[in-house]
């Protein structure tokens, strides 16, 4: 190394003629923001926070790069409007900026400019006298001016036990007629004497290509220990004996480093911090960690993790007098854009856990507003008829009704399961009749294949016979290449515990398993059958105080694959019960992670979940007291208290849909608005990068409903399945199948033009089995007595009935059974002249409280009665109409 290399020396005085203040940078997503990153941070002794960073024009480096700084005067809570502290002009850029509080209380703002064209590159600073001031003045821009013809530096200056300051620099010794010097770039130090008036560079240090962004430090034996990333997958270094004036020729250091910028620093205990990436992969900027050292350097421990995540990068920091460690770094510079701060102490480094109860992570200090995923002039709804009139049924002929579909697609096929019946639509639990269904549907020609019923009430099998009861719920998953796996809860009410059970399917074959087997449940106390008493029980022991079911536990939600792990969220839909559940690699066992049931006053169940790019999970319940209720976890085991979030305005009582396809997030919620007085008749799904601002991509309107749809992606393009139907009130008549687009596009929507739907028809108010009984609930008939079958009645609001004689003759009255919560009019009934009729109680519609007594009056034209919930007047030989 030649004297020359080791020694280029200039000076510059400073002088402070003036102070004046930045200026308020655009507002973010305007020109400067389309991406963001390389922050720099200091804590003042009063406890005011900075931040700065860089950004402007289409991506660093660029000739529009401008340096911004924000502070926080509350802990980093909330930050001031960014400012701009240095302009880019005339094709010379802003960039790299640093804060750094030297022994005096003064806050340096350094940063460079940089010419490519001109090749002028030097390093710049503004210097406010006091930072803790409100707002804080910063002086006029000056030239720290290193007098070679290249020069630049990152990290933050270190003040010597010489008491002379040193700054890294990075320099090359000709003109560079582009960004950066490529492999003429050399390391070296900038060394003040006087306080940062004059500056004396020193160091000519080679390293390999992609060599910057070097940091100083002082060691205990009094050496200066340089280290600087490479493109080599290690940090180099180099040492100096002499405070910096000379340097050993570098070499690799032990530090795996994947490119990046790093930080290192001294703590106040004298041990070294080391801010890195530790047990990343190839050249994946991730892991970053906070690692210490208590030998100097010669070894690490394994630290604390800060951030897992990819594409997080290039840290600084500083200690504050009470020992706390303030690191940011960013993440995701072209995309989220996001400015994030990790806090912890010494510890917490050294155990790698939060042992101090002061750990924060991934705090975010400033982030880019994502661009809207949908494009101008979309239409949700256009696009949602769209795809309705490309659906399929895949339901088999016999069948009346069906509901709650999931499916899997494996080559060119989709296998959809299904519970399903061959008497009448809609869907209970208590109905023994209901069986377990795969459909098999041609992806290329969506052509139904074929349809296999696996599982029925009292089936026998090799090993089992299954009891009395209905084979509900029916879940897919597939096993390995050639194996499905599918989960059916065979139930009866009130008679005993439900059970889940599965059946495999084999691809090659096309048939089933001649064996089923029972899933299995593991909570704290152990693994048990998939039943829901031990659910409960795992529940209350945390808790929960609503009384257990013995029916209606099930896995829920669609399958998650997730950092190589399978999730679900499990339900017990009678008892509002909700968790979220690891599958393990049996695909039997299935182990609670976390419940979310609380509010226990509202009434939560059906959930989806799904984690979001911070980690955190994030489940939406259903609630049959109102709107959904989200919930989230940082661990997945405890989770917050649910509440309902804006981004769901009017909810109905039904499932919702939480999924992740090409990095967008799809949230699919049933609305309450009814097409043509149909429940469940709108369905809207919505598009969100970051689980937080969301878009609406599709509505689906319809008086078929549109209702517990489940979507997969395969092959490219998003599949979906969902529960429709024509005539009965529940709807629940078929399983329609049908691409829902290829993922990420938005289909051309130019000529295009809504379904109109035909106004139905009236619906003749006439006792049958599932003709709608009230003007303002979808309750249908599902049993009568047999005295008023095909009889006329007066169709009205369940709350309550006013009706007027037009002819006279016999007028039958149909209200509970007097029993605890039952809305019984008996007694009005009899107060107006009824009498009961000697027949048994019928099933009105579904619950207890609707067992129906039968009362009947004859009466005489111009009579009029008024009762209260619930009366159902039916015409014998009589007439009806309201009263005028």
């Amino acid at each position: 190394m030649t004297p020359r290399q080791l020694r280029l020396l200039i000076s510059f005085t400073l002088a402070f003629a003036c102070t004046i203040t930045a200026r308020t940078a655009e507002p973010l997503g305007q020109r400067h923001h389309t991406w963001q990153g390389i922050p720099g941070i200091e804590r003042t002794a009063k406890g005011r926070v900075f931040s700065s960073w860089f950004t402007g024009g289409p991506k660093e480096p660029s000739a529009e790069n401008t340096v911004l700084l924000c502070y926080s005067d509350d802990q980093a809570k909330t930050y001031t409007t960014p400012q701009v502290m240095a302009d880019p002009a005339a094709g010379t850029r802003c960039f790299d900026p640093t804060l750094w509080l030297d022994p005096k209380g003064r806050l340096w703002y350094i940063f460079n400019r940089g010419n490519k064209d001109t090749a002028v590159h030097d390093v710049h600073a503004r210097i406010c006298d006091a930072p803790d001031a409100t707002p804080p003045v910063f002086g006029p821009e000056f030239r720290v001016g290193y007098e070679g013809p290249y020069a630049f530096r990152m990290n933050k200056p270190t003040v010597l036990s010489t008491g002379e300051w040193i700054m890294p620099v990075t320099h090359a010794t000709e003109p560079i007629h582009s960004w950066f010097a490529g492999p003429k770039q050399l390391q070296g130090v900038g060394i003040s004497t006087d306080e940062g008036k004059t500056w004396q560079l020193h160091g000519a240090l080679k390293a390999p290509e992609w060599a910057l962004e070097c940091m100083i430090t002082e060691l205990k034996d009094g050496r200066l220990w340089l280290l600087t990333r490479t493109g080599g997958g290690f940090l180099w270094e180099s040492h100096s004996s002499d405070k910096g004036r000379t340097w050993a020729e570098a070499k690799p250091s032990t530090v795996a480093n994947p490119g990046s910028r790093f930080f290192i620093r001294r703590l106040s205990s004298g041990n070294l911090l080391l801010v890195n990436h530790h047990g990343f992969t190839g050249k994946t900027r991730s892991h970053l960690t906070a690692q210490l050292s208590t030998d100097d350097g010669k070894s690490w421990n394994e630290g604390l993790l800060l951030d897992e995540r990819s594409g997080v990068s290039y840290p600084d920091g500083v200690q504050d007098r009470d020992g706390l460690i303030w690191i940011t770094y960013d993440r995701d510079r072209q995309g989220a854009g996001e400015i994030l701060l990790a806090q912890f102490r010494e510890e917490d480094a050294a155990s790698g856990k939060n042992t101090s109860g002061s750990v924060k992570l991934k705090q975010t200090i400033s982030a880019l507003p994502a661009p809207s995923i949908i494009p101008a002039k979309w239409d949700p709804a256009l696009a949602g008829d769209t795809v309705m009139q490309r659906l399929v049924n895949t339901s088999a002929p016999q069948v009346k009704g069906a509901h709650d579909a999931e499916f899997v697609c494996v080559g060119q096929r989709a296998y959809i399961v299904t519970e399903a019946n061959d008497l009448k639509a809609g869907e209970s639990a208590g109905w023994p009749f209901i069986y377990a269904t795969l459909s098999i549907v041609n992806l290329k020609t969506l052509a139904l294949e074929k349809v296999i019923d696996f599982a029925k009430s009292e089936q026998h099998f090799e090993n089992e016979t299954l009891p009395i009861g209905a084979c509900f719920v029916p879940r897919i998953l597939q096993k390995d290449a050639t194996t499905l796996r599918c989960y059916f809860t065979s139930e009866d009410p009130g008679k005993r515990q439900s059970q889940m059970w599965f059946r495999d399917f084999d691809l090659q074959s096309g048939e089933f398993a001649a064996t089923i087997h029972k899933a299995k449940l593991q909570s704290a106390a152990g693994t048990f059958d998939f039943q829901p008493r031990y659910f409960h029980a795992d529940a209350a022991a945390q808790g929960f105080t609503k009384p257990a079911h013995d029916s209606s536990f099930f896995i829920f939600d669609s399958f998650k694959k997730i950092d190589g792990k399978t999730y679900v969220a499990l339900n017990n839909f009678s008892g509002k019960q909700n968790a979220l559940a690891l599958v393990h690699d049996d695909l039997t066992t299935f182990e609670i992670l976390g419940h979310y049931n609380e509010p226990q006053s509202e009434q939560l169940s059906e959930s989806a979940v799904n984690r979001l790019p911070d980690g955190t999970w994030m489940a939406i319940c259903r609630n049959d007291k109102g709107n959904y209720h989200f919930t989230t976890s940082a661990d997945a085991k405890t989770w917050t208290i649910g509440r309902p979030l804006p981004i769901v305005p009017n909810g109905a009582n039904s499932k919702p849909t939480f999924d992740h396809f090409g990095g967008v997030y799809y949230l699919g919620w049933q609305e309450s608005t009814r097409i043509q007085g149909v429940g469940r008749s709108v369905f809207n799904v919505d598009v969100s990068r970051d689980g937080k601002i969301w878009e609406r991509k599709y509505r689906f309107e319809s008086p078929h409903s549109f209702q517990y749809p489940t979507f997969h992606e395969h092959a490219g393009a998003i599949w979906l399945a969902v529960t429709q139907g024509d005539k009965d009130a529940s709807r629940k008549e078929r399983i329609m199948f049908g691409k829902l687009e290829d993922i990420g596009q938005f289909e051309p929507q130019a000529g295009k033009k809504r379904i109109v739907w035909p106004a139905p028809p009236e619906e003749t108010a006439v006792m049958k089995h599932g003709v709608k009984l009230f003007t303002d609930r979808t309750y249908v008939i599902d049993e009568m007595p047999d005295a008023v079958r095909d009889l006329p009645f007066l169709r009205t609001s369940i709350e309550k009935i006013e009706a007027e004689v037009t002819k006279p003759g016999t007028l039958y009255a149909l209200t509970p059974t007097t029993r605890p919560k039952a809305a019984s009019q008996e007694e009005a009934l009899k107060a107006a002249g009824f009498i009961k009729v000697d027949t048994p109680e019928t099933q009105l519609f579904p619950g207890e409280i609707n067992r129906m007594s039968l009362y009947q009056k004859d009466v005489t034209a111009g009579e009029q009665f008024h009762f209260k919930k619930l009366v159902l007047l039916i015409s014998g030989t009589c007439t009806l109409r309201p009263p005028m």
